[in-house]
């Protein structure tokens, strides 16, 4: 029996999303394409426990997540962490006992990224606006207009936040004022897997990876490019085989960035030069992560991958989990986590591949992040859990 696989794509232009195409709207073109006879994932396989999974508090505050809002992501700020609901309120929970300390009632979606500091909370909204809210009192000190739907937000540096809008712009706004301070444009890509691959800050630079698999290095305080790299694409007369979207996280570790793109590759690049140091070809709508060697991802197929951060050359692939994972790895205390499509949550040991722990997940996991040996789950039902994970003390010993 033959099924439309979706991969929840969306026709971008010049101009926001407000105009051509809906969001989620997928054109015959497009379904005809991924007609195919579907593959199942693979079965849950076995494994020998060798992790203790402790769950530190649980709690479940109100909201959902609906698919047009699939963005949302938590954010830990020291001892706080927030939440975006789509009910028009930011929640924030005390770390220490998962208690609700207070919400924050706001006039907007929010859309991408929340990012705070020690006085204010930052997030773009699908009104296509960035907004600056007070911590203390819950004012508005800023809200600016930006030209398209907010996708992601970058950390502040010198007073300045960058902001991704969905017309593949790149704004610096000063946080004081909420001042514009200089605008970059690039062409948006024709087609693309919408995704929302943020920011990301080193030295003075403002690196950013874009719909059509282009990074742009900028100077923070100009706007001026420092260099630019195009990832390669496969070579197909088709245009969804020329899809070739960043995505999902960037690394960056001793002055090297680590990107991969959808139906590219993978490539290391020196962040000074924009030299790439090595490159293969590798595909995933996910995002890296990466321990001190090795940068790990998921490719499309569901298989995980280590690879030598020096020489790009694989050092394991685990393939036990084909077509079941659904989110980017995720390294903690020597270990990676991954998510499924039946919500188990998945821990391998990031020295070998092997599976060594799976716990199950109520509801479809929406966004995850660590800290130190804590792992934090939010999903979509809006349940939020802290573990802490690690390796056995007798596996440890050995």
């Amino acid at each position: 029996m033959k099924k439309i696989i979706i991969l929840l794509f969306v026709i971008t232009s010049s101009c926001s999303s407000k105009e051509g195409f809906l969001p989620g709207f997928i054109p015959d073109f497009i379904s005809d394409y991924f007609e195919e006879e579907a593959k199942p994932y693979s079965d849950l396989p076995s494994f020998d426990s060798k992790v203790d999974i402790d769950l530190v508090w649980e709690n479940e505050f109100s909201g959902e997540i609906e698919e047009a809002y699939s963005f949302l992501k938590i954010y830990k700020y020291e001892n706080q962490i927030y939440i975006p609901t789509n009910e028009k309120n930011i929640h924030i929970v005390s770390d220490e006992n998962g208690e609700l300390e207070k919400s924050i009632e706001i006039e907007l979606d929010v859309f991408s990224d929340i990012i705070v500091d020690s006085k204010l909370i930052y997030f773009g909204s699908k009104q296509d606006t960035v907004t600056a809210i007070d911590r203390e009192n819950n004012s508005v000190l800023w809200q600016r207009v930006m030209s398209s739907e907010v996708m992601s937000l970058s950390q502040i540096l010198n007073d300045t936040i960058f902001v991704k809008t969905n017309d593949s712009k790149i704004t610096a706004i000063d946080i004081k004022t909420g001042k514009f301070m200089w605008v970059n444009s690039q062409i948006p890509a024709s087609l693309s897997v919408r995704g929302s691959s943020s920011p990301i800050i080193y030295s003075d630079m403002v690196i950013v990876g874009f719909e059509d698999g282009k990074i742009i290095s900028y100077n923070h305080l100009s706007g001026d490019i420092n260099w630019q790299i195009q990832i390669p694409s496969i070579k197909s007369d088709t245009i969804i085989d020329r899809l070739n979207d960043i995505d999902g996280k960037m690394l960056i570790d001793e002055g090297t960035l680590f990107a991969i793109s959808y139906q590219g590759n993978l490539v290391a690049v020196d962040t000074f030069s924009g030299q790439v140091l090595w490159s293969r070809e590798a595909s995933s709508l996910h995002g890296l992560d990466g321990d001190i060697e090795s940068v790990f991802y998921n490719d499309n197929n569901g298989v995980l991958w280590s690879i030598d951060k020096f020489s790009g050359k694989p050092l394991w692939k685990q393939d036990k989990l084909y077509r079941r994972l659904t989110s980017p790895p995720i390294y903690i205390n020597d270990l990676i986590i991954v998510t499924d499509i039946e919500n188990y949550a998945h821990i391998i040991d990031a020295q070998d591949g092997n599976i060594i722990g799976r716990f199950k997940i109520k509801n479809p996991i929406q966004s995850y992040f660590t800290d130190f040996d804590a792992l934090y789950l939010l999903d979509k039902e809006f349940s939020l859990k802290k573990y802490v994970i690690k390796k056995s003390e007798e596996i440890i010993s050995e």
